[in-house]
């Protein structure tokens, strides 16, 4: 397990845990700094609390149990539902873009595939031309 699994997993055994403590048991400094994310999207909570010892203040950790973290630390995908099919042209033509970032490009009889990396390489060529000069001097519309 990576060290953000293993602080979670103490965190949810032990709610109330303490960072010295998580530091001592997992031999990792600033364990803050591995669940992050996870504190800021406030899937576990941090109190201040008065360290044993009577110094500064230490963070006590526990889950929420209204949103609690992602313990399979799957990457976290959007689902972006489409308003409509778009129509394709009147020349047959149409344009996929999939959320895993392929390209298909279609004109009713020929179909390219884009890997995500094609997709990002044609991306970042349209952006550093000037597409509508281009198109204006080749008689079309851009």
């Amino acid at each position: 397990m990576s060290n953000k699994q293993n602080i979670i997993a103490l965190i949810k055994g032990r709610p109330g845990i303490r960072t010295p403590e998580i530091t001592d048991e997992l031999s990792i400094e600033n364990p803050i700094a591995y669940i992050t994310g996870e504190i800021d999207r406030g899937e576990i909570l941090v109190e201040k609390i008065a360290s044993e010892l009577g110094g500064r203040p230490v963070n006590a950790y526990r889950l929420n149990p209204d949103n609690p973290p992602d313990e399979t630390l799957n990457p976290r995908q959007r689902v972006v539902k489409a308003r409509a099919e778009a129509p394709a042209g009147d020349d047959g033509f149409s344009a996929a873009l999939s959320s895993r970032g392929d390209l298909t490009i279609s004109d009713g009889r020929k179909s390219v595939q884009l890997t995500p990396a094609m997709t990002g390489s044609l991306i970042a060529y349209l952006d550093r031309i000037n597409v509508d000069q281009v198109m204006k001097a080749a008689g079309g519309a851009a």
